[in-house]
């Protein structure tokens, strides 16, 4: 039997396993992606990609081929009974619109960056068992052709869907129930006269023995006629025979019921594929015990209401990962990586709770237009047993520790042609720690602090200043200056010389200090790694 020895064992190479396993690779980890499917599929399942999932990928530098291979949503139109109802178009404002790209699409771009960076999936192996051990997690595999495998691992992260086998040997329960309803999708070609690149969402009012029914169109990317459809599956075509779980409508089952609650003259034709399914609204009690971790549906699993299922996968694979990169550099605090659960868990609640909420109001024909809230830039880790903000008010106004970094252009650095954004110096697996100064006081300040952020955590660190537009600091060479010439920095961030951030490798503010103090950063490298490496 073969023995493969890694840093982690990552099971479920859906798009948060392949995002997980790249991140952890471009660390440095050595990583073991498995999935028990022997080749991938081509079904559409998730769609949506929100604003922030594009902010990882433009980290990762595969944000051009995602949105290459989508197609934007310019905006949610509404038709009630046929006539036109509410609609909203989506304002060019953001850093990123919000894209439809299906799930393939994302898996194929995760898995060509996961091979830039060293790593392979292998397909075809199944988690048989697993425990933890003294210093690690013994895990027991079955492959192709009834080969076995055993792996010795640090740690073990499932990505491994609904019916998680990790969940199940960490005996981890979730949480929650099931709508009644049973849902179908249909990936076809529609013949209409409505333009492209919108979501639609169509209300037909009861009327007879027909219930109220909602049916909603999202564009998918490959022909300008091709669509997803999904709506509540009339209990006439629910297809089963006894334990039997239920098989999707024909074509011909799927035009007749749907064809009517679309606009008269529709032809719905070339069905890629159809599913039927049941909507769960569940999570897990902890994203973590011991060496093990969750993240995706493993962890979650909640109406596809705003299409953020995916996208709160991928987030929590970028929270997991650096944290899972201190420890396996023997770095981390000893609460650091228990902050994943409690933060991510956090989040994932506020997301079943709220997409429950609005499927039944979808399923009543009163769901709101989306806003900012789908767009996922809002979530934040105030509070956080490892963020700290030397204004101590986690619920003050303005930008926090613990928000995400808002982004700001137009910086300048000298003999640089062209002006840069600064998200284009975060992320990379690094933290980062950054100043306003306007005088050589300041500068020398961070240059001290930022021997402590390194001495702490390792050249995984990047420290530079920005100066203000009308500055006359020169360039030095123990500090990198970015020029705010545009002031956007300062508009942005409420900026006045002294001001400090560290931001951790996911794009949250783990520190804010209203001056460049030693002892303010060395308290908050405390909450992350070790004393004895401060």
């Amino acid at each position: 039997m073969k023995t493969t020895s890694v840093d982690v064992l990552i099971v479920g190479a859906g798009p948060v396993g392949l995002f997980l396993a790249t991140a952890l690779s471009r660390d440095g980890l050595q990583v073991l992606l498995v999935d028990k499917m022997h080749e991938r599929t081509f079904f559409t399942k998730a769609l949506g990609i929100t604003a922030r999932t594009l902010e990882l990928f433009d980290d990762f530098g595969i944000v051009q081929d995602a949105i290459d291979a989508g197609t934007w949503l310019y905006g949610v139109t509404t038709f009630n009974d046929g006539a036109p109802g509410p609609s909203m178009d989506i304002p060019d404002i953001l850093p990123f619109g919000s894209l439809s790209l299906a799930q393939y699409e994302a898996e194929r771009i995760l898995e060509a960056c996961l091979h830039r960076h060293g790593g392979t999936v292998d397909y075809g192996w199944t988690l048989t068992s697993f425990d933890e051990t003294a210093d690690g997690v013994h895990a027991e595999l079955s492959g192709p052709d009834g080969a076995t495998r055993s792996v010795e691992s640090r740690f073990i992260v499932g990505c491994d869907g609904g019916r998680s086998a990790v969940r199940s040997g960490l005996e981890l329960s979730l949480e929650g129930g099931q709508f009644p309803q049973t849902f179908v999708l249909a990936d076809l070609e529609i013949d209409w006269n409505l333009p492209r690149g919108r979501f639609y969402r169509f209300n037909l009012s009861a009327g007879g023995e027909r219930p109220a029914t909602t049916l909603v169109a999202v564009p998918v990317a490959g022909s300008v006629r091709r669509y997803r459809l999904s709506t509540v599956l009339p209990d006439a075509l629910l297809h089963t025979g006894e334990g039997e779980r239920p098989t999707p409508p024909s074509f011909d089952e799927i035009c007749a019921f749907m064809t009517p609650l679309l606009p008269e003259g529709t032809r719905l034709d070339t069905m890629h594929w159809s599913s039927v399914y049941r909507v769960n609204h569940l999570i897990v009690s902890s994203y973590a015990k011991g060496r093990g971790f969750l993240a995706g549906d493993a962890a979650h699993m909640h109406p596809p209401v705003g299409g953020q299922g995916l996208n709160t996968g991928l987030q929590d694979a970028y929270n997991l990962a650096w944290k899972l990169a201190l420890a396996q550099r023997g770095r981390a605090s000893a609460g650091l990586l228990e902050s994943y659960s409690s933060e991510r868990r956090a989040v994932g609640l506020d997301l079943v709770e709220n997409t429950s909420r609005a499927l039944n109001e979808t399923l009543a024909q009163r769901s709101p237009l989306p806003g900012m809230r789908e767009t996922q830039l809002l979530v934040t880790y105030r509070g956080s047993s490892i963020v700290r903000d030397e204004r101590g008010d986690p619920s003050q106004e303005g930008i926090a520790a613990g928000d995400r970094v808002p982004d700001a252009g137009g910086l300048r650095r000298t003999y640089v042609g062209l002006p840069f954004r600064l998200h284009e110096r975060l992320g990379r697996g690094r933290h980062v720690l950054f100043c306003y100064a306007a005088d050589e006081a300041v500068l020398e300040a961070l240059v001290e602090i930022g021997c402590l952020a390194k001495k702490a955590l390792g050249e995984a660190v990047s420290c530079f200043a920005i100066v203000p537009k009308d500055c006359a600091l020169a360039d030095r060479e123990d500090m990198p200056l970015l020029h705010d010439a545009d002031g956007e920095f300062a508009a942005t961030f409420g900026a006045a010389s002294g001001m400090t951030w560290l931001i951790r490798p996911d794009g949250y503010i783990g520190w804010f200090g209203p001056t460049p103090s030693p002892e303010g950063l060395e308290a908050a490298l405390g909450l992350i790694a070790e004393p004895t490496a401060a």
